[in-house]
């Protein structure tokens, strides 16, 4: 039966491409033979730039893409469940506006990886800065924040699928956006904001849909901010390393290195990281959270050894942290830049900051070296993969932004 109807369906779709030039009409009528169920099915199996022409094949097909919850959750979730893309912003341009790049679909080809420039329409706002930049935040279910770097007072969400962008003004100085997130309870894209008073934070939440900011319940009890990394979403709340505690004007005792944020109920908490004690900012700028197959994972770069110790939380209800991986970046044997280190620590303290843990994917570690490139690592067999950087006119990429990003048909406001 269900060779039958697949036969059928083929039969069906063959059928179809010579109506297309006939007219909409005959496309409706064709398409009516089908339930919308199927359709949906069909559509959301199609590569993007193919997705987008049938928006404007006819009427139904674009209520169905453009408006139809359950085909941009389906779509989604296909998105989610293949290799994560790789997102590049050049912030050094000015001239041609905000150039990104992305790639992901060829990083199993063994040939040389193509990043490929994301089309950004001419009268977007994002594109009109030709006084001062605005980088790229955060990469959140395919929507993209740039942050305005001079009046640090305006965002801009943009989404590439769809070239919806949304901006959003706030007087809340000062302070520090910790957060671009999509609630799944609400379906809805939010942004966390820290307003910072003398030695008291308080908390916003800013709603797309509504336009508006709303003070949550818990900030005016929560004095800690967080580092300001992109945070490691896992059972429904969000969580990032903590950065300070504003009443001390320093690190918090590690039993609350992890600040956590809970989307349901809009609650601010805090959790002990694992490993060694530490009572120092800098050994805190080393730690990176992360996500591998649904568990929140805690990345500790060991400045003095050059070596990554990555922890699994295994229960989460329990804070069962268990350690996984021992990654001895200076071991010449597996990664190329293993020399790099060697040369860099006689004209530079700040190491942490030129290494950036990004993402866990498939069993592969995202990992990106200031002046050397991105890296693929296999966290159980061991092998890395360079991901060469696009050339530019000044440089070789030493000033790329890199983060993690899939495509999505979801609205933002």
């Amino acid at each position: 039966m269900a060779l039958e109807c697949f036969t059928w369906t083929t039969e069906l779709l063959g059928s179809l491409f010579p109506a297309i030039w006939k007219g909409e009409e005959e496309i409706t009528e064709t398409f009516e033979r089908l339930p919308d169920c199927l359709i949906i099915d069909i559509l959301s199996r199609l590569p993007t730039y193919s997705l987008l022409r049938c928006r404007w094949v006819c009427r139904h097909w674009r209520a169905l893409v453009s408006s139809h919850d359950y085909f941009i959750t389906l779509y989604d979730d296909l998105s989610r469940a293949s290799r994560p893309l790789i997102l590049l912003q050049d912030y050094l341009t000015i001239k041609h506006g905000q150039d990104l790049y992305v790639v992901g679909e060829n990083l199993n080809n063994k040939k040389k990886v193509a990043f490929k420039q994301l089309y950004l329409r001419p009268e977007l706002m994002i594109n009109k800065y030709w006084d001062h930049q605005l980088v790229l935040t955060y990469s959140c279910q395919g929507v993209l924040l740039f942050g305005d770097l001079k009046w640090q007072s305006t965002y801009y969400a943009f989404n590439p699928i769809t070239q919806e962008e949304v901006a959003v003004q706030h007087t809340l100085h000062p302070g520090y956006l910790c957060a671009l997130y999509f609630c799944p309870y609400t379906r809805q894209f939010r942004l966390l904001y820290a307003q910072v008073r003398g030695s008291c934070c308080q908390y916003f939440v800013y709603i797309f849909r509504k336009w508006t900011w709303r003070k949550i319940r818990s900030s005016s009890s929560f004095n800690f901010l967080s580092s300001g990394d992109t945070p490691a979403v896992v059972s429904g709340a969000l969580h990032w390393i903590m950065d300070h505690d504003l009443e001390k004007k320093d690190i918090p005792p590690c039993a609350n290195g992890i600040m956590v944020f809970r989307m349901d109920k809009e609650e601010l908490s805090t959790i002990p990281h694992p490993g060694s004690m530490c009572n120092s900012k800098r050994r805190h700028r080393t730690m990176t959270l992360l996500v591998k197959d649904d568990s929140l994972c805690f990345c500790n770069l060991l400045i003095s050894n050059y070596v990554v110790d990555i922890w699994i939380l295994k229960d989460y209800e329990m804070r069962i942290w268990i350690k996984r991986y021992n990654i001895d970046l200076c071991d010449e044997r597996i990664f190329p830049f293993s020399l790099y280190f060697m040369e860099i620590s006689s004209l530079t303290s700040d190491i942490c900051g030129r290494i950036k843990l990004l993402n866990i994917q498939e069993g592969e570690l995202l990992l990106h070296l200031l002046g050397q490139g991105l890296f693929l690592y296999n966290l159980d067999h061991r092998t890395v993969k360079r991901i060469e950087l696009p050339p530019r006119q000044s440089g070789w990429g030493l000033w790329y932004t890199p983060m993690p990003y899939m495509k999505s048909f979801l609205a933002i406001a």
